[in-house]
C-alpha cells in the first residue's frame, strides 16, 4: 500500500471554521492508515502588519518537495501577499495541490458555490417573507478569493431576478467581521433611517455582530427586520434569536478534498472543480420556525461550560508557573508537565537555534520573522513518561520539522508560530486537535507562552544587568580594584578567612611617591595612567585570593595571608622594572603587619597600623629617618 505525507495550510482568523475543517481531516487520517499529515496553522489577518507576516512565517517551514501532497484553505488565507507566495511555492514544488473554496492557479478547487447559496438565502427573504429592501453586508472583496464577490453576485441577482433594484438593493463593503455588523448596525441606528426588511450579511460574524447591536437598542428580530448569515458556525445555532443562514458541512468537505488530492496523487484524472452541497437554515432570525435543537443546545451549553471551567483552572495554574520561571529550563519544564492544557497526547516546542543561543544575549536580528537552520527541541511534553527525554535539547535541520525519530511515529501534526513581536521563537507542534480551537482559546495559550519566553530572556538580562551595576558598585572605575563598598562586603570576609585557614593575615598599606609632581609635571591623564599601573604591578604580585583595593587618591590596601612572604619586594622590583619604560618615577612606599589569629585588633584597626607603618617608611625613602 502507498503512503501519503499531506500538508496542509491554513489560516485561525475564522476559528470555528478551522476547527471543523481540521476535525474533517482528522477523521480522515484516522481511518487511512497510510496517511499522515502536517498542518501549518496561524493566527494571522489580512493586514501587512509585522505581527501577521510573523504569523504567516509558519508556512515558510516545511520543503513542499518532501510532500506527496499539498492541500491549501485557501479561503481562511486573506492576506493576499502570503496566498500569492504560497502559491508561487506550490508551483515552484511541482507538488499535487487542492484548494477549498478560494481557486488558486494549478490547484483543484474543491468549493461550495457560493453564488448560489447566497442566491436562495436571498430569494427565500423575497419569495417566502415579502422583503423588498434589503442591505448586503459584503466579505472582504480585494485580496482576490472570490469567495466574497461570488457571494455578493448571488445576492444582486437574486434581488433583480425577484424585482429589487434600485435604492431598494443597498450593498455596504465590509471585512467578515464581527465588527462590521455592529458598526453598520450602529451607524443604521444612529442615522435615523428606516430599517430595510432584511440585513443580508456575507457570513455568519457579521450577522451575529448585527443582532447584538440591534437587540442592544430594542430592534425585535425578526419582527422589525430580518437578518441572516452564511457558514452556520456554533454561535450561529446558540444565538437568540437562532440565525438563519446557509451550512456547509466542512468536516465532510475536507473530508472529501482528501480523497480528491490522493486521486490526483495516483493520477486519476480529477476536475479542475469539484463543487460539494449545501443547505439553508430557515430559523428564527429570518421568522420561520426554530429549527435548533433545545437539548443539543443544551448539552453543547453544558459541555462548554465544564470545558471553559477546567481551561481556567489549568491556565491559571500554567500562566502561575511560567511567569515564576526564572531559566528557560524551568519554563520549558513547565510547558512538559501543564501539557494537559494543550488538549493532545504530545506537544512539542522547538525553539530557533539562533535564538537559544543567544536567549541571554542582546544579538538580535532585526525582523527575526524566518526560522533559522536549525532547531533545539525545547520541551516535550506527553502523557507517556519517557516519550522524548532523550531528545530534549536535541538539535535537528529545520527542514526536518522535528527530530526524525518522533516525526515517525506521529501521523497528525499540527504547526503553530511562536514569536514575540517580530522576533521568530520558534514553534510548538501539537499531535492533535486542542478542544481550547473550538473556542478560539489555543491562541490565548501560546500568547501566555511567548510573553512567558521573553519575559524569561528578560530577566535573564535583568540578573547579568545587576551583576554589572554590582561589580561598578564595588569596584574603583579607574583601576578596577574593591572600592569603599567593596572593602565594607568582602574586606571582612578574607581577614576572617585567612585568620581561620592560615593562622594570621598580612595587612599592606601602600602609597605613590610624589603622585603631585607627576601631576604636575606630565598632567592629570599620565597621573591617572600612573594609578592604573601601580594597581596592575600590586595586581601581578598578589594571590588571587587576596583582597586589593583602591583606598585613596593614589593609596591601596592588600589584605594577604600571612604565608605570603616576600609581596614588598616583589612591588618594589616590578616598580623599578615599569621605570625604565615611562616618563616620571613610579616610587610605592609599602607599610605592614603581620596579624596572627587571636589578635584582638579589628580590620579598621589592622589598616590604621599599616598605615602608620607605611608612613615610617615614606620617611626612611625621603631619607627623613
Amino acid at each position: 500500500m502507498r503512503n501519503y505525507r499531506i500538508a496542509f495550510f491554513t489560516a485561525d482568523w475564522n476559528y470555528e471554521l478551522v476547527e471543523a475543517t481540521l476535525r474533517g481531516i482528522r477523521r480522515f487520517v484516522d481511518e487511512h492508515e497510510n496517511v499522515r499529515l502536517c498542518v501549518f496553522d496561524c493566527f494571522g489577518k489580512e493586514t501587512d502588519s509585522p505581527t501577521d507576516r510573523s504569523e504567516y512565517a509558519i508556512y515558510d517551514l516545511p520543503d513542499l518537495k518532501q510532500f506527496d501532497g499539498i492541500l491549501i484553505q485557501g479561503s481562511q488565507i486573506v492576506r493576499r501577499a502570503t496566498r500569492e507566495a504560497l502559491t508561487r511555492k506550490v508551483a515552484e514544488s511541482g507538488v499535487p495541490a487542492v484548494t477549498l473554496d478560494c481557486p488558486i492557479p494549478g490547484c483543484t478547487l474543491v468549493s461550495v458555490d457560493n453564488a448560489r447559496a447566497q442566491y436562495d438565502i436571498t430569494a427565500h427573504l423575497i419569495r417566502d417573507h415579502g422583503a423588498r429592501r434589503l442591505v448586503y453586508l459584503t466579505g472582504l472583496l480585494d485580496n482576490d478569493c472570490p469567495e466574497a464577490p461570488q457571494r455578493r453576485e448571488g445576492f444582486e441577482q437574486a434581488c433583480r431576478d425577484n424585482g429589487v433594484a434600485g435604492p431598494n438593493m443597498m450593498v455596504i463593503p465590509c471585512t467578515w467581521r464581527t465588527t462590521d455588523g455592529n458598526r453598520v448596525a450602529q451607524r443604521w441606528l444612529d442615522s435615523d433611517k428606516p430599517l430595510p426588511d432584511a440585513f443580508v450579511c456575507a457570513n455568519d460574524e457579521m450577522a451575529l455582530g448585527m443582532i447584538e447591536t440591534l437587540t442592544e437598542h430594542g430592534v425585535r428580530i425578526p419582527r422589525d427586520v430580518m437578518v441572516t448569515g452564511f457558514d452556520n458556525v456554533n454561535s450561529a445555532e446558540l444565538s437568540s434569536p437562532r440565525l438563519s443562514t446557509i451550512h456547509r458541512d466542512y468536516s465532510k468537505l475536507d473530508y472529501h478534498a482528501m480523497e480528491v488530492l490522493l486521486k490526483k496523487i495516483d493520477g486519476e484524472d480529477v476536475d479542475d472543480m469539484v463543487s460539494y452541497g449545501y443547505s439553508i437554515i430557515h430559523s428564527e432570525s429570518c421568522g420561520c420556525k426554530d429549527v435548533s435543537r433545545p437539548g443539543t443546545i443544551r448539552d453543547k451549553y453544558f459541555q462548554q461550560t465544564r470545558f471553559l471551567k477546567n481551561f481556567y483552572t489549568l491556565q491559571d495554574d500554567m500562566a502561575g508557573e511560567l511567569f515564576e520561571a526564572s531559566t528557560l529550563q524551568e519554563l520549558m519544564s513547565t510547558v512538559e508537565h501543564n501539557h494537559e492544557i494543550f488538549g493532545c497526547d504530545s506537544v512539542y516546542l522547538c525553539i530557533n537555534d539562533y535564538y537559544y543561543d543567544n536567549y541571554e544575549k542582546k544579538l538580535w536580528q532585526q525582523n527575526s520573522e524566518a526560522f533559522g537552520k536549525e532547531m533545539v527541541l525545547a520541551a516535550c511534553g506527553s502523557g507517556k513518561p519517557g516519550l522524548a527525554d532523550s531528545l530534549r535539547l536535541a538539535r535537528f535541520p529545520t527542514q526536518s520539522l522535528l527530530p526524525w525519530s518522533l516525526l515517525g511515529r506521529e501521523r497528525f501534526l499540527v504547526f503553530y508560530p511562536l514569536h514575540y513581536n517580530t522576533y521568530s521563537i520558534g514553534y510548538i507542534v501539537m499531535n492533535g486537535i486542542s478542544e481550547a480551537a473550538k473556542l478560539n482559546l489555543h491562541k490565548s495559550i501560546f500568547s501566555f507562552l511567548e510573553i512567558a519566553i521573553e519575559n524569561v530572556r528578560k530577566k535573564c538580562l535583568l540578573r547579568q544587568l545587576n551583576d554589572v551595576l554590582d561589580n561598578l558598585y564595588v569596584h574603583d572605575a579607574l583601576t578596577g580594584l574593591y572600592n569603599r563598598f567593596g572593602y565594607e562586603r568582602f574586606g571582612q570576609q578574607t581577614f576572617e578567612a585567612f585568620m581561620v585557614r592560615d593562622g594570621g593575615v598580612r595587612i599592606l598599606f601602600v602609597d605613590m611617591d610624589d603622585m603631585k609632581g607627576i601631576n604636575d609635571r606630565f598632567g592629570h591623564e599620565i597621573g591617572d595612567e600612573a594609578i592604573r599601573t601601580a594597581a596592575r604591578i600590586l595586581r601581578s604580585v598578589c594571590d588571587p585570593a587576596d583582597f586589593l583595593m583602591r583606598y585613596g587618591g593614589d593609596e591601596f590596601l592588600i589584605v594577604a595571608s600571612r604565608k605570603e612572604t616576600g609581596i614588598e619586594a616583589a612591588i618594589q622590583e616590578a616598580a623599578d622594572r615599569v621605570n625604565l619604560d615611562v616618563p616620571y618615577r613610579l616610587g610605592l612606599s609599602v607599610g605592614v603587619i603581620d596579624v596572627q589569629t587571636g589578635d584582638p585588633r579589628t580590620l579598621d584597626a589592622c589598616v590604621q597600623a599599616a598605615d602608620a607603618t607605611m608612613y615610617e617608611c615614606k620617611k626612611r625613602r625621603k631619607g627623613l629617618a
